[in-house]
Order: structure tokens, then C-alpha cells, then sequence
């Protein structure tokens, strides 16, 4: 990974690095130093035998500790580009299966084998330096000792604060480089993790550039500033339309896909159906996956609600309890509400979120028998397209409209699926593979009886994970969004107006009639009115994407990566007022 990268580039990131290395060392290193001022007063060998014996077993779980944020952080990155934080305790925490799927055999031996050894030879180093400075007997001037070893752990407080400047350690003390790999490389693992856990809960002092009134007039102006291009024509708008004020509605969010997968946006011929669904239907050319993964993606969508770089709000079962969706307002219109997912719905909180949104009915994994659950996330996509189809049509409920939402999962890590294409590419077959769950789920659904009053809405849940390694953000968070079913009346349509996933919740609210001032941060992408600007993140960066220009900033530093001024602007201002209002949930 870092084999491209100049030797004067790992020194300058082990440089850069150093600080935050001896920051870690001395947390570590707080609880050695007071055991050994406090074995000044030891009486004898039998006390100084006690207090070794504490000593060692610090050593050690202090050395299992570190060694096991090497290897995660080690293993990890390969998949996420970003270096260790409580994201993948979340993962473990609510579904250890399902935080598991992602990684292969060969790397859970590796990993373990990579944890046996570091644990070793950090605990071997640790008890050599210990037994080269014994702790001995102190008969007399035991308290000036003391003192004198209090005030040397004492010293610790330096390198752990980060010297005595006016801010302390933190993140971005180890960036350098425009280069990300290197400034992730002289980031510490486990000073990243402490980081993370210890910045969780308290979102009001995150990202304060600005008076809080200034933030919004600051974002405000930019939004008046962008170009119409970043807008829809009116004519097209007004032509989006449907049948009915009171269609059933699907929402299809499809496990990783991305522009680059779709033809008619210039991608590889590999979604062909969901190519050819998008050229009969109306296709959002232009719309941006909020955030990198699942947890940030469902608020995104079904809430109106962004991603945010350096959390999660479905770990705060409180907050999401706070929040809008527009199932809910679709229930308050009479509609029953219907989730599909093959996996396990305790993952990332998942179920604590549905529910608040209203959902009645929720099958998941373990609502399938033992013998579909053969994927890793459980079951795979055609089963859970096919269970759909059956529930639909053993319903007899006729009166009330429906929202189902389904919820692919077979296009993931390591995607092995039941499917053999022309793709030799793991990855391209396990897309192509669930392209063809879905356009068999479309023709089997367009010959329902209910097909004339159905809108389907057909959303990627978050950025792209094909092609792999794309650098370049608004690029890889580029996503197709189509509306198709009996109840578009509208003409096969391209809506080129810029849009995020947050738009989806105010855009179906609006075709449907229902009011979505309840959304401050979506927009009805088919009003004239829409700003034509998507805003995205991951936990490097934040971004904004308009028709004038692409603004990207780092999380970690602040500072501009990408964009102008006025623009950059915007992205610290959309992150404080995102921050403010998660503060307040």
C-alpha cells in the first residue's frame, strides 16, 4: 500500500508521527510510573513481589491491547482508507457475525497470527526493559523518592498533552501531506481509537468555525450564489408525475452500487438491468451517496438526514428516536409499512432505527429458513426479493396503500454469490448478480395487479466500492437514483440536477402530496426551487458538490483540501449546522 511512496515520505511520517507515538506511550505509561513510586514504600521483598506481579499483568493486557489495535487497524484500512476508530466496535458490538462477513478466512489466520506475535514481542520487550530496572527495596529516603518519582510520571503529562502549546494532541497534529496515505500512516492506531471513543458524545464543540448565526448565513449566501446549471429546467420538473397521490411505494437500496456500474451514466455494462430500468423511467443523473457506510446511508435516505464523518447517529438510539423519516409521515397517511433485509437486523442499531421509523413488519434473516442463510450477511438477494413477492401476494389487505422497503446486501465484502456472469471480476459478478435479483424482481412486480398504482424508488445506499481505489471523492460518491412503476406517468426522463440521498425523503413527500418541513436538510430535488447541491462525507473529509465547484475539506485539520474559498466556506458551515442540530437530537 505504501510501496509507491518515497523514502524521504515514510521518514517525514514517522516524523510527523512521533508526537502523537509518545503521546500514546505515556497514557500507557502513567500506571508503571506510580506502581513504581509507590513500591517506595514497600516493607519488604513480599510487598515488592505484589506489586511486580501487578506490574506484569499491566504489561500484558497492555500489550494484548496494543498488538490488537495494530492488527485491526492493520487489516481494516485495506477495506476503509481511514485509520482506526470505535466504527468497528459499533459493527462488533451490535452483530459480530455480520462485522465479521466482510473479512476472509486467510485474513482472520493472518490477523490472529499477526495479533500472537505483536502480543509477544511488545510483553517480551516490556518485561526485558522491567527486569533491566528492578525495583528494589528502598530502606531509607523514601519520601523524597517518592516525590521524586511522582514528579517524574508527572512528567508524562508533556509528550501525553502534546507539549505546552495551546492545543493538545489530537489528530491532526500528524497530518503533513496532501498525500492521505501518509498522513494515515503517522497517525497512531490506538491514539486515533482513544480519540474516537472520547469524542462521542458531545457534538457542540465539533467543527465551530463560525458564530452559529453566521454559519447559516454563510451557507445560505453560497446556496443563492450557485450556478442554475446545478438546477432542473422547469418543463422537465413539471413533467415528473404521477398517477395516484396514494401509490404503493418501493424503495430499492442496493448494496454498494455506483454510477460505474450503470452505461447510460458512462459506466461499465455490468448493472444491465438497472440500465435499462433507468432509460425507461426517470433517472437523477446527478445525485451523491451521503456517507461510506450502511448506518450513515439509512438516515440519509428514509430520513433526510446526512452522514456524518466522525459518527454515527444510529449508535445513539436516543437521537434516532428524535428523528423524522418519511415512512413515519407516509404511516400517518395510512400506509403500512414493510422493511426487507437478509441479514441481521440488530447490526449497527438497525432495528432500533426501523422501528422508530414506523416500520409494522421487519423480516430478516432469521425469518428465512437455515438453509437460505448462505451468504455471509445471511441471505441472499434473490431469496429476499422472492419472499417479498410472496408476502405480496398473500396479502389481502387491498386497502390500504404500502411502503416496502428492500435492502440488498449480496454486492458486499467478500461477495460470493450464487451467480456465475460474463464478469471474471469477483466484485463485477456479485454486482451483476444482484442487478439480476432486481430486474426479475421489477418483471415479476410489473405484472401484479397492483402495478398501475406503484412507484418504485431505486437508490445505491452509499458510495462506490467499484472501481476499486477511486481517489477522486465526488467520483466515487457519484449514484444513480431511479423512479419507475405504473404510477410514473411521466415520460422516460433524465433529471440532471445535482442531488444528494438526503433529497429522496422531500422529493417522495412532494410527489405524494405530503408536506416535509420536517426535513431542514432535504430538498425536493423536482421543485425549481431545489439548490442543485449535494453534500457528502467520510471521516477524512467532508465535501459539496454544485455545479460551480467541488469543495472538499479535511476533517481532521479544517483546512481546505480541494475547492474556493466561498465553497469551502459552505462545507464548515454545513458541518457545524449538522453538528449543532445532531447535538441537539
Amino acid at each position: 500500500m505504501y510501496s509507491e511512496i518515497s523514502k524521504s515520505g515514510i521518514f517525514a511520517m514517522f516524523r510527523h508521527g512521533l508526537g502523537m507515538d509518545l503521546s500514546t506511550a505515556g497514557y500507557f505509561s502513567v500506571i508503571p510510573g506510580l506502581l513504581t513510586a509507590f513500591s517506595v514504600f514497600a516493607a519488604g521483598a513480599r510487598q515488592l513481589k505484589i506489586i511486580d506481579r501487578i506490574l506484569y499483568v499491566y504489561l500484558m493486557l497492555a500489550s494484548l491491547v496494543v498488538s490488537a489495535g495494530v492488527t485491526a487497524d492493520a487489516i481494516l484500512y485495506s477495506y476503509w482508507g481511514f485509520k482506526l476508530d470505535t466504527t468497528p466496535l459499533f459493527y462488533f458490538l451490535s452483530s459480530p457475525s455480520s462485522a465479521m462477513a466482510s473479512v476472509t478466512g486467510v485474513e482472520m489466520i493472518f490477523g490472529f497470527v499477526l495479533f500472537i506475535v505483536l502480543a509477544l514481542a511488545f510483553y517480551a520487550g516490556l518485561w526485558a526493559w522491567v527486569r533491566f530496572f528492578p525495583v528494589n527495596v528502598v530502606k531509607s529516603g523514601k519520601a523524597f523518592k517518592f516525590l521524586g518519582l511522582v514528579l517524574l510520571t508527572a512528567v508524562l503529562f508533556l509528550p501525553i498533552r502534546g507539549g505546552i502549546t495551546v492545543s493538545t494532541m489530537n489528530l491532526s497534529n500528524a497530518y503533513f501531506s496532501p498525500d492521505q496515505k501518509l498522513n494515515h500512516g503517522a497517525v497512531n492506531a490506538l491514539f486515533s481509537f482513544l480519540y474516537s471513543a472520547t469524542h462521542q458524545n458531545d457534538f457542540s464543540g465539533q467543527f465551530s468555525y463560525f458564530e452559529p448565526e453566521v454559519a447559516e448565513s454563510v451557507l445560505s449566501r453560497f446556496l443563492n450564489s450557485v450556478s442554475d446549471a446545478g438546477r432542473q429546467e422547469a418543463d422537465t420538473v413539471a413533467a415528473v408525475r404521477l398517477s395516484t397521490l396514494r401509490p404503493d411505494v418501493y424503495v430499492v437500496i442496493l448494496e454498494s452500487f455506483s454510477a460505474h456500474l450503470v452505461p447510460c451514466l458512462g459506466g461499465d455494462s455490468v448493472a444491465v438491468n438497472l440500465d435499462s430500468i433507468s432509460r425507461n423511467g426517470v433517472l437523477f443523473s446527478n445525485m451523491y451517496a451521503s456517507s461510506f457506510r450502511t448506518d450513515r446511508a439509512l438516515p440519509a435516505i428514509l430520513s433526510g438526514y446526512p452522514g456524518q464523518p466522525t459518527t454515527s447517529i444510529m449508535k445513539f438510539v436516543d437521537k434516532t428516536d428524535n428523528l423524522p423519516s418519511f415512512p413515519h409521515a407516509l404511516k400517518d397517511n395510512g400506509y403500512t409499512l414493510s422493511y426487507y433485509y437478509g441479514g441481521d437486523v440488530n447490526f449497527t442499531n438497525m432495528k432500533a432505527y426501523l422501528v422508530s421509523a414506523g416500520f409494522d413488519k421487519i423480516i430478516s434473516d432469521k425469518d428465512f429458513p437455515v438453509s437460505e442463510r448462505l451468504s455471509k450477511w445471511g441471505v441472499h438477494d434473490d431469496k429476499v426479493f422472492s419472499r417479498q413477492l410472496a408476502d405480496m401476494r398473500s396479502d389481502t389487505d387491498a386497502a390500504s396503500p404500502r411502503l416496502t422497503v428492500i435492502q440488498t446486501s449480496s454486492s458486499h465484502e467478500p461477495f460470493k454469490v450464487p451467480y456465475v456472469s460474463r464478469h471474471t471480476d469477483e466484485r463485477k459478478n456479485a454486482f451483476a448478480y444482484a442487478d439480476n435479483s432486481l430486474g426479475r424482481w421489477i418483471d415479476s412486480l410489473s405484472v401484479s395487479p397492483r402495478w398501475d398504482s406503484t412507484l418504485v424508488v431505486i437508490v445505491p445506499d452509499h458510495y462506490s466500492v467499484w472501481p476499486r481505489n477511486l481517489k477522486e471523492p465526488a467520483s466515487r460518491h457519484h449514484v444513480p437514483m431511479v423512479l419507475t412503476g405504473g404510477a410514473v406517468v411521466s415520460p422516460p426522463a433524465s433529471i440532471d440536477a445535482i442531488c444528494s440521498q438526503t433529497d429522496i425523503a422531500a422529493t417522495v413527500l412532494g410527489l405524494l402530496g405530503i408536506d416535509a418541513a420536517d426535513f431542514p436538510f432535504s430538498n425536493n430535488i423536482l421543485s425549481p426551487g431545489s439548490p442543485g447541491m449535494a453534500f457528502f462525507s467520510e471521516p477524512e473529509f467532508a465535501a459539496i458538490v454544485t455545479a460551480n465547484d467541488t469543495a472538499v475539506v479535511s476533517v481532521a485539520t479544517g483546512e481546505p483540501l480541494v475547492g474556493e474559498p466561498a465553497a469551502v466556506d459552505a462545507v464548515r458551515a454545513y458541518l457545524q449546522i449538522l453538528y449543532s442540530d445532531l447535538q441537539s437530537k
